[in-house]
């Protein structure tokens, strides 16, 4: 449960930045926040330049 909340934080601060957020793009947004929040300790930049190889 616990998890769920520090999620829904995260998730909550992140879509706070957009403005007026569209219904037919909150999901893609919401997955986005789903993605950051649990590769959090990944090293982005070697994940994405393993993917464009």
């Amino acid at each position: 449960m616990n998890n769920m909340k520090a999620f829904w934080n995260f998730a909550k601060r992140r879509l706070a930045k957009f403005n007026d957020l569209r219904d037919d793009v909150f999901l893609l947004h919401l997955k986005e926040c789903e993605f950051r929040y649990d590769s959090r300790g990944t090293n982005l930049f070697r994940l994405l330049t393993k993917l464009v190889k």
